[in-house]
């Protein structure tokens, strides 16, 4: 299941740059995990971002897997993330664990009109 996330109110900024997200089928660790075949095998990149909630005043540290074009951020600046969800799933140690998803996260500077500027 995967719950799309009202981010209306949400500031975002880049806590870490964009990193290859590691192929957990490949334990040396220097794989990097790609989307299904059917979806064109992909990169997958994770970026950090602080959460900002506006509304609340608070603020948490997630962290986003997005799929395609490595994410050009700038450390510390704003962020625009398009389409995040939520998509929770169960480990083998049987403890729920989070994932967040995007279909891209882009610098805020860099889109103003709203559109992005990666590849989904």
């Amino acid at each position: 299941m995967r719950l799309l996330i009202d981010t209306k109110d949400i500031t975002f900024r880049v806590e870490g740059l964009a990193k290859p997200r590691p192929d957990y089928r490949d334990k040396s660790g220097k794989t990097q995990a790609t989307t299904s075949d059917e979806d064109g095998r992909r990169p997958i990149w994770t970026v950090r971002l602080g959460a900002i909630d506006n509304q609340r005043k608070t603020k948490e540290t997630i962290f986003v897997e997005v799929a395609g074009i490595e994410p050009r951020l700038t450390f510390d600046g704003d962020a625009q993330v398009f389409e995040l969800v939520y998509a929770p799933w169960v480990g083998k140690d049987g403890k729920i664990k989070r994932a967040f998803r995007a279909t891209s996260v882009t610098d805020a500077s860099a889109a103003p009109s709203g559109k992005s500027v990666q590849a989904a």
